[in-house]
């Protein structure tokens, strides 16, 4: 297993298509998107309209999603490997509080900024002897300890806290 192959690299926004994209195009573009870090498929067409009937994104336009759709579903694709939709819609909204734009792009540098700790050892995901099975391992351990920490700062801010929670 490669490293490189680990991550996802996102799309930068200028690189999202800035024309309308139907649903058919938009399933296409998600699987290019995500590949080869998840399993084609890992959105689906029920998944998009379910994001927009509950008010994650708006409503495409005629039917054609646009490069603000494409960012959000994007960001929703890798938040939800580890957060509910409750947490990720706060999330969103904290990140595109200034614009989609500016939330996916902070987004993107937010995720390289992970990947070069990763790649620079200051986040370690290989544990002692490296094997794959280890790597999971100690990747599935920090995934659901990062998401619990999500959570309890999210609670926090709901709260009205500013100060991080204990044992957060």
């Amino acid at each position: 297993m490669q490293e490189e192959k680990l991550g996802i690299a996102l799309p930068g926004w200028e690189t999202l298509p800035d024309i309308g994209l139907y649903m058919d195009q938009v399933m296409t573009f998600m699987d290019r998107a995500f590949s080869p870090a998840l399993p084609k498929g890992e959105m689906t067409k029920s998944m998009v309209n379910n994001y927009v009937k509950v008010g994650l994104m708006p409503r495409p336009a005629g039917k054609k999603y646009d490069r603000e759709h494409l960012a959000m579903l994007v960001m929703i694709g890798v938040l939800k490997q580890a957060l509910s939709m409750e947490s990720i819609a706060q999330l969103l909204g904290m990140l595109c509080a200034d614009g989609v734009k500016e939330g996916y792009e902070r987004f993107c540098a937010e995720a390289e900024a992970v990947e070069d700790a990763v790649r620079a050892g200051s986040v370690e995901l290989h544990a002692q002897g490296g094997a794959a099975r280890e790597q999971a391992l100690r990747s599935g351990i920090m995934a659901a300890l990062c998401t619990i920490r999500t959570c309890r700062l999210l609670d926090a801010l709901r709260d009205g806290k500013n100060a991080s929670p204990a044992g957060a």
